[in-house]
């Protein structure tokens, strides 16, 4: 039984993953490089302008959307048949809601590009309810993309497109038909939502935050999900409703104190980033990253043993391998690996580590390639790179020590604010001082304050901001009326 935990409330993401009351990952999602591309809305034409051809929808952004009429089902469907193209007024028309998707981000004046014709990415497929195409990838050999085209308009509904993926290529019909059908029942539940929901209003989000979620959904074995964000929860748990019939069962954790308090991990962040990890057995690892690569140091430390020296050490070295296993999950850390495991004479005795270190491995979906041992006894491996660590993602180098440690960054600091802050909320408190560093504080309030003023109407309070020097980013909560 697994369980995740999900702090949803901020600008900052995280989850928390943990099997058998043991953490098996941390995940942290910050919003500097947010995008609305791929995000799925049910807006509201607010005007629609013959001359451009085009129509502007409210999806609930700081600006609206521009629809073109080339982005519309009945223009694709008349682009590929070879019709004359339906003119934007007859396609929508003012005050008419729909389910739109975003292709471009907004920039300067200009708000988000948007299109009707919606597209679901999975694994192998694209799926676009109104489509009306098949289409493959390029990369594939015309013998395979003829037939995969030949089995796509087998399969696909009159108004249906499909794109197939290069990963579609030798995948069981199987696997591919179960997908399709995935897919067809998410935009099922969009339809849902639409009719029932209000406009604006989001559908689905599609961020790494979601996505890596929803993969670990997809892998897990099933359990709980905790959520203490309404938006996300409903997120999630249409989700789980649509694609695992009970697999998960997903909770709204409404509760004051931090989320991840509340059921005890609010720790393992901190413990993620020392660089000593103790062992159960009085041994500990001591690890050191650098830009080129990662080295781990596995000490006896206060370990002796009952057994002979040789025992000892391979005892030591095994619990260490798998010790360092879930390290690399945790951290996420990438890259070259060296772990200079406490030498050993035997070759047995390296193959064992060796082995101990792939089982911890096994559940881990990044690739990891173990070289083997060096002559020295050092044990290299890598990982592949898919974002940065969570060392270097959380922290910046220390301005005070000439950037030989590392410290908490402003942003993380800030969003630690944040979350103080949220536990506030349904109090008797009217009004909070919080004395800060500018760099602090000005992540917190954000541009002409538009976060500290959304935080304030959300929560009922007055928050009253002073600037404080300080040798690195800092805030405590000075006064609480």
């Amino acid at each position: 039984m697994e369980e995740i935990i999900v702090h949803g409330k901020g600008r900052e993401k995280r989850w928390v993953l943990r099997k058998d009351h043991k953490v098996g990952g941390l995940y942290t999602y910050q919003p500097q490089e947010e995008t609305l591309a791929g995000n799925i809305y049910y807006g509201k034409v607010v005007k629609v302008q013959k001359g451009l051809g085009a129509a502007f929808v409210d999806i609930g952004q700081n600006k609206n959307g521009y629809l073109h009429e080339k982005d519309f089902p009945q223009n694709v469907a008349a682009y590929n048949s070879g019709t004359a193209a339906v003119p934007i007024s007859k396609c929508v028309h003012e005050g008419q809601k729909i389910i739109v998707q975003v292709t471009k981000d907004a920039a300067g004046t200009k708000g988000p590009k948007l299109s009707a014709v919606i597209e679901l990415k999975g694994e192998h497929l694209v799926y676009m309810p109104e489509g009306h195409y098949i289409a493959v990838s390029k990369k594939l050999e015309e013998k395979d993309r003829r037939e995969l085209k030949r089995i796509g308009n087998e399969w696909k509904k009159e108004k249906e497109g499909v794109v197939f993926r290069t990963k579609a290529c030798g995948t069981d019909r199987e696997v591919l038909v179960e997908e399709l059908d995935a897919l067809r029942l998410q935009f099922d539940a969009f339809e849902r939502l639409s009719r029932r929901g209000k406009a604006p209003s989001l559908l689905l989000k599609e961020d790494a935050f979601y996505k890596d979620l929803f993969n670990q959904l997809d892998k897990g074995e099933g359990g709980h999900v905790y959520v203490d964000d309404f938006d996300c929860f409903e997120q999630i748990r249409n989700w789980t409703d649509v694609h695992y019939n009970g697999k998960w069962s997903v909770g709204y954790y409404q509760q004051r104190e931090n989320i991840f308090q509340h059921y005890g991990v609010a720790s393992v962040w901190k413990n993620a980033l020392k660089k000593v990890v103790w062992l159960d057995n009085g041994a500990f690892l001591l690890i050191e990253s650098t830009d080129a690569l990662t080295v781990v140091d596995v000490n006896s430390g206060k370990f002796t043993g009952k057994d002979d020296l040789e025992q000892t050490v391979l005892k030591t070295n095994t619990l260490a391998a798998a010790e360092m296993a879930k390290q690399l999950v945790l951290r996420n850390i990438s890259g070259i690996i060296l772990i200079d495991f406490i030498d050993m004479k035997k070759k047995g005795h390296q193959e064992e580590v060796i082995s101990s270190f792939k089982e911890a491995l096994e559940g881990d979906s990044q690739r990891t390639t173990v070289l083997g041992f060096t002559e020295l006894g050092v044990l290299e491996l890598t990982r592949k790179r898919t974002r940065p660590s969570l060392n270097d993602y959380l922290t910046v180098p220390c301005p005070v020590c000439s950037g030989t440690g590392r410290i908490i960054s402003p942003e993380s600091k800030a969003f630690q604010l944040e979350r103080d802050l949220w536990e506030y909320q349904g109090t008797d408190a009217s009004e909070i001082s919080v004395e800060g560093t500018e760099d602090v504080l000005s992540v917190f309030a954000g541009s002409d304050q538009r976060h500290l003023n959304r935080l304030e109407k959300t929560l009922k309070l007055k928050l009253n901001l002073h600037t404080i020097t300080h040798s690195h980013p800092h805030y405590h909560i000075a006064k609480i009326i």
